[in-house]
């Protein structure tokens, strides 16, 4: 009989588990089914995601790897991204914010890079996760960068510096601009609303519905993007409460000769528009980002509860073990 004990002790600690998870809705594969929540606020939140109403919202830490997929592959700097979203008055706002000790302001130069951020959403709200890198002819998505070197203004000459001026100043002479690429406009953005359907289909979109702003401080990039819930635009998700929305993360760091393909990507995951009020920390997060992660009361109550029925199932069986009731006796 004794020797049933153990298996049966076992069998008890288990069903115990399975219990608490299910109870504390704790899930062991969180990063597989992470939900993003874009809590409702009752003014407008603003753009600077260092201001105490932004830091006092508990973020979600959203894992990031290397990209190594299609090349040019790697990168990696940034191991993980913290989100906050909110919506106001039918408008979805998005934080990204992560640890970068050597901002990149400027691309001045062959060998110099930007820091950026990129949001990736399908196309559609609701349809079939689409592919990571840039989507696929069937499967198109809407992608919001922001870049540092768009915010600020353009690098002064350095000393000693001359340039050439070139006397033709309209759009047929400029080839770039002519061709629509958003870096050479004249009215410089920070956020670029662009679409793709698949690798090299990348398309600047004309909307200027979507807003973002940039802000370094403390060792750390703090993005902020705005977009009403209608798009302004074709292969541009609607955002509802009805409807939870895919979405993708991507950083560059341009100290660590990112760009292009070379980035830190995070899988998809899922964004859902709640009523509800954020949750809110009794203090802005400031000198502990990244290390903290929001608490789990629930969670700690389980697996301390988890413990103690594992201490308790072990003593009762060490203890019957040791008793001298005798030989075992095999059941027949």
């Amino acid at each position: 009989m004794r020797r049933a004990l153990p298996k049966l002790g076992v069998l008890m600690v288990l069903v115990v588990v399975a219990v608490m998870l299910r109870v504390t809705e704790a899930n062991p594969a969180q990063a597989q089914t992470l939900t993003i929540g874009a809590w409702r606020v009752s003014e407008d939140p603003g753009l600077d995601g260092s201001a105490p109403e932004w830091q006092s919202i508990l973020p979600v830490f959203v894992p990031t790897t290397a990209q190594q997929i299609t090349p040019p592959m790697g990168g990696g700097a940034v191991e993980r991204v913290g989100i906050r979203a909110v919506h106001w008055e039918d408008q979805l706002f998005v934080m990204l914010e992560w640890s970068d000790f050597t901002p990149d302001y400027f691309s001045d130069r062959s060998e110099a890079f930007t820091d950026a951020a990129a949001i990736q959403y399908p196309a559609e709200a609701g349809s079939e996760v689409p592919f990571i890198c840039m989507g696929l002819a069937d499967q198109a998505v809407n992608i919001w960068q922001w870049r540092s070197d768009q915010q600020g203004e353009l690098p002064g000459l350095p000393p000693n510096g001359y340039v050439d001026l070139y006397p033709q100043t309209d759009d047929l002479h400029l080839t770039a601009r002519a061709a629509g690429n958003p870096l050479s406009q004249e009215v410089r953005s920070p956020v670029h609303n662009l679409v793709a359907g698949g690798f090299g289909t990348l398309t600047s979109s004309d909307s200027d519905a979507l807003r973002g702003q940039g802000v370094y401080s403390d060792g750390r990039w703090m993005v902020v993007y705005s977009r009403p819930f209608e798009p302004a635009g074709e292969l541009q998700p609607a955002f509802s409460p009805d409807q939870p929305i895919d979405v993708a993360f991507a950083v560059w760091d341009g100290s660590r000769q990112e760009r292009d393909g070379i980035k830190s990507v995070s899988a998809f995951t899922r964004l859902a528009i709640t009523p509800e009020d954020p949750p809110r920390r009794g203090v802005a997060a400031t000198g502990d980002w990244p290390a903290y992660t929001p608490p789990s009361p629930m969670l700690a109550y389980s697996i301390g509860f988890i413990a103690l029925v594992v201490i308790v199932a072990g003593a009762v069986w060490f203890y019957l073990r040791r008793r001298p009731d005798g030989p075992d006796v095999e059941e027949s």
